[in-house]
């Protein structure tokens, strides 16, 4: 694709916020998930239309990215190394500079007393607040990352969500510390780059493949909500439970709403890690660390097409 400039950037894709619609079909009326999923895309879809068209026929159209990261089908998940991301050491770098910068700035440990949800995590940024640092940005949807994504979705998709989450210490079991699917549509990628070394004492994110955890999900007749530990005992008894530990730049991408997978708990360590996903256009509903488009990297001629897309500007031509 060729670089847009920035007298020829199409408006940006919007669709309707469908989250508090989301809440109270799935969360408060407790309909299937799988209705609700459907019915909130077709009415997305009546919006953006010929954008989700176009986005699917590009997608097949478009093969790994010449570093080869790819998102597996079966498994659902890949842990990489930080040699097989471009960018990936330095973007963990300047991560770990804002999380001395939250730090300086008083936000110490004290500050997980104000954030009672979930003490055991804390975001140094969140959404909207990364339009201040658009290097992460661009890093989130560099050409490698969004090639995969697009790939394993069938689709450009677009970056829906990110947070930059520290954990310190902890010995909670509550919220994303259990097993558990991300329930807000049903494929999504997500990618959580370490930015510090995480070893066992870091609380790393564990996961079961896809393909083991549909079958664990039929046979226990999981629909929804958290799980216990007694799910894990056969996959890891197995060696099917994947641990993404390693190096700052190293991490993993992995369907979350179809691997079953938890984290943040249990370390003695702190760590630092910086999580963004990528969802179709017509999903069914957003993050609450929803990421609007960059404007100023929309104008940047240095970002592909591609790239643009991805960070939810409108495909040339769509809608006219």
């Amino acid at each position: 694709m060729q670089n847009s400039t920035p007298s020829s950037i199409p408006p940006l894709a919007r669709t309707p916020s469908a989250r508090s619609l989301y809440r109270l079909l799935y969360k408060r009326l407790f309909l299937p998930r799988s209705v609700v999923h459907r019915s909130l895309s077709a009415l997305k879809r009546i919006r953006v239309g010929d954008q989700v068209r176009q986005r699917r026929e590009l997608a097949e159209t478009l093969g790994p990215d010449a570093c080869g990261l790819s998102l597996d089908e079966k498994s659902g998940f890949h842990l990489f190394g930080p040699d097989e991301l471009p960018g990936a050491e330095d973007t963990a770098r300047r991560c770990r500079e804002r999380h001395a910068e939250f730090c300086r700035a008083g936000h110490d440990r004290a500050a997980l007393e104000r954030n009672p949800a979930k003490r055991f995590l804390l975001s140094v940024l969140s959404g909207n607040e990364f339009h201040a640092h658009p290097e992460l940005i661009a890093f989130m949807v560099s050409e490698p990352i969004v090639r995969m994504a697009s790939h394993y979705l069938g689709t450009v998709p677009v970056l829906e969500g990110a947070a930059l989450w520290w954990t310190p210490p902890n010995d909670s079991l509550v919220s994303s510390q259990m097993v558990h699917i991300d329930e807000l549509a049903p494929r999504q990628v997500k990618i959580l780059l370490n930015c510090t070394a995480v070893g066992e004492q870091n609380g790393p994110l564990q996961l079961l493949p896809a393909d083991v955890s549909d079958r664990l999900r039929k046979l226990g007749g999981h629909s929804r909500g958290r799980l216990d530990d007694s799910w894990l005992e056969q996959p890891a008894r197995d060696g099917q439970l994947y641990k993404a530990m390693g190096p700052p730049g190293s991490g993993v991408a992995f369907d979350s709403s179809r691997c079953l997978h938890f984290g943040s708990r249990g370390n003695t360590a702190d760590r630092l890690v910086l999580a963004f996903h990528f969802l179709p256009l017509d999903a069914p509903t957003e993050t609450r660390y929803h990421i609007d488009p960059c404007q100023k990297l929309g104008a940047d001629p240095g970002l592909s097409a591609l790239q643009k897309l991805a960070l939810g500007f409108q495909a040339p031509g769509a809608g006219r």
